[in-house]
C-alpha cells in the first residue's frame, strides 16, 4: 500500500516538472488518452456524461408551442444524434420528408471498407431547392471523428462524397462553392506553434466544387504561423487538453457579397475556434489568420454574419446564470453586444455542447438546443413563437434525442415533391 502510494505522487511529480522519462512517454499518453476519449473508454470532460449539459430526460415531444401570427413559417430540416438521416418538418411538426444514409451505394463506389463499424453521425446540412441535401458525416467514436460531406438527391441515392474527414458545418456561398471543415491527426508539431505537443487533432479549411472536387485545403494551425495572432496560441490554448483537440474548429462562413461585414473580404472565411472561445477570418489565397477576437462567450458555436453584425450561440458564457447558453449579437469592431437571448418568459437556454441559430426573413431566430432536443423561435422582443422537442428516448435510454442542428426554409424555397405527405 505504501509503495503504490510512493509510486503515485512519484508519478505525479515526474509529469508536474517533466523529469525524465516523462518527455520521451508524453506523446504516447497525449495519444493514447486522445484516442481512449474519442473511442468513449474515458469520460470527455468538455461534454460530460451525464444531464448536466442540458439534456432533457423526457417531456412531451412534437410541437409544443405555435403562435402563427408570430412564428416565419416554412419548413424544418434536422439532424438528430440517434439518427443516420435528416428531417422535414412542418410548422405542426409532422415528418413530410427523409433522408437517409446510402450506405450500400457509397461502399459499391468508393470500395467495401470505405465505411467504419461504428455509427456514423450526421452533423450540419444544406438543402437545395430540388431536394439535394449536403450532408457532414461524422464517426461517433473515432479519432478523427470528421468523416466526409455526402451529396445525396431527394430519394437519398449519393451523388458523391469527398472523404477529407469534414465535420461540424457546411455552408455554399454565393459563387456555389462548398465551405466546410476537414481534419486530420497530426504526428508533428506545426513549426512556430512549439506550444502545441504532437500528435492531435488537426482542423483544415475544406472548399469544394459544386461536385465535391477539393479546391482549398488549408490547415487552421499554419494559419497562424507568421502572423501578429500566433502569440494567440499560446495565451488561448490549454496545451494540457489531453484531447489532443486543441482548436476544434466548428464553424465557417465564407464571404458574401449580398451580406457584407467589415472583418470579412473577398476570398476570406470567417472560423469559430471553441477551445480557444475566438473567431477568426483566414485568407484563402494567402492561407493566413488575418483578424481574431477573443470576446465575452465560451466554448461559442454557429457564428452567422448578418447585417454587418455576428450572431453566434453561446455555450458557456453567461457566467451570471452558472456559465448557462444564450444567443448573443455582436459587433465585431467595437465588440458591442447588439442583441441577446439567455432566459425569459416559459424558456431558459441551455446547451453545453452543439447548438446553433438561424435569423429567420421576418427577423426571428430559431434558435437549436442541441443537448436538450429542442428547437426554439424567438422574436427579437423574446416571445417564443414556436418550439419542438425530439420525443422518445436517446441511445442507452437515459434522455430524450438530441437535435445536431436544424435550418428553417421558406415554403416557396422548395421545388420538390414530398415522400410523406
Amino acid at each position: 500500500m505504501g509503495g503504490a502510494f510512493l509510486l503515485f505522487i512519484a508519478g505525479m511529480l515526474f509529469a508536474r516538472f517533466g523529469w525524465f522519462p516523462y518527455p520521451i512517454l508524453e506523446n504516447a499518453i497525449i495519444a493514447a488518452r486522445a484516442a481512449a476519449t474519442q473511442l468513449g473508454l474515458i469520460a470527455d470532460a468538455e461534454t460530460g456524461a451525464d444531464a448536466s449539459d442540458g439534456e432533457r430526460t423526457g417531456g412531451q415531444g412534437g410541437v409544443t408551442t405555435y403562435d402563427a401570427a408570430l412564428a416565419a413559417g416554412g419548413f424544418t430540416v434536422f439532424t438528430s444524434g440517434e439518427n443516420e438521416a435528416a428531417f422535414l418538418i412542418d410548422m405542426e411538426g409532422r415528418i413530410v420528408h427523409r433522408w437517409s444514409m446510402p450506405a450500400d451505394e457509397m461502399r459499391e463506389r468508393y470500395g467495401a471498407d470505405i465505411l467504419p463499424d461504428v455509427p456514423l453521425g450526421w452533423r450540419s446540412t444544406h438543402l437545395y431547392p430540388n431536394g439535394d441535401l449536403l450532408v457532414v458525416l461524422q464517426h461517433r467514436k473515432n479519432a478523427p471523428y470528421g468523416f466526409a460531406l455526402a451529396k445525396i438527391d431527394k430519394d437519398s441515392r449519393l451523388l458523391w462524397a469527398n472523404f477529407q474527414n469534414a465535420h461540424h458545418d457546411v455552408t455554399v456561398g454565393e459563387d456555389g462553392l462548398i465551405y466546410t471543415i476537414g481534419q486530420e491527426l497530426r504526428e508533428d508539431a506545426v513549426p512556430g506553434l512549439d506550444s502545441l505537443k504532437a500528435p492531435f487533432l488537426e482542423d483544415f479549411v475544406l472548399v469544394t466544387s459544386e461536385d465535391g472536387r477539393t479546391i482549398h485545403y488549408i490547415s487552421v494551425m499554419e494559419a497562424f504561423v507568421g502572423t501578429p495572432f500566433a502569440l494567440a496560441v499560446k495565451q488561448l490554448v490549454k496545451v494540457r487538453d489531453w484531447k489532443g483537440d486543441y482548436f476544434h474548429v466548428n464553424a465557417i462562413e465564407p464571404y458574401d457579397s449580398r451580406n457584407q461585414i467589415a472583418v470579412v473580404q473577398k476570398d476570406q472565411v470567417l472560423i469559430s475556434i471553441r477551445n480557444m472561445d475566438s473567431l477568426a477570418t483566414l485568407d484563402l489565397n494567402s492561407g493566413k489568420i488575418t483578424w481574431l477576437l477573443n470576446g465575452t462567450w465560451m466554448k461559442q458555436h454557429d457564428p452567422d454574419i448578418v447585417n454587418g453584425r455576428i450572431i453566434l450561440f453561446d455555450n458557456r458564457g453567461d457566467f451570471s446564470r452558472g456559465s448557462r447558453s444564450r444567443v448573443l449579437e455582436i459587433d465585431p469592431l467595437t465588440q458591442e453586444i447588439t442583441w441577446k437571448a439567455d432566459v425569459g418568459k416559459d424558456y431558459d437556454l441551455y446547451s453545453g455542447w452543439g447548438a446553433s441559430q438561424q435569423v429567420l426573413e421576418n427577423g426571428n431566430v430559431l434558435i437549436t438546443e442541441s443537448a436538450p432536443g429542442r428547437l426554439i423561435e424567438l422574436t427579437r422582443d423574446g416571445k417564443l413563437a414556436w418550439v419542438y422537442q425530439t420525443s422518445g428516448k436517446s441511445e442507452g435510454g437515459r434522455f430524450a434525442p438530441a437535435i445536431q442542428e436544424a435550418r428553417r426554409y421558406p415554403a416557396q424555397y422548395l421545388k420538390f415533391e414530398f415522400s410523406d405527405k
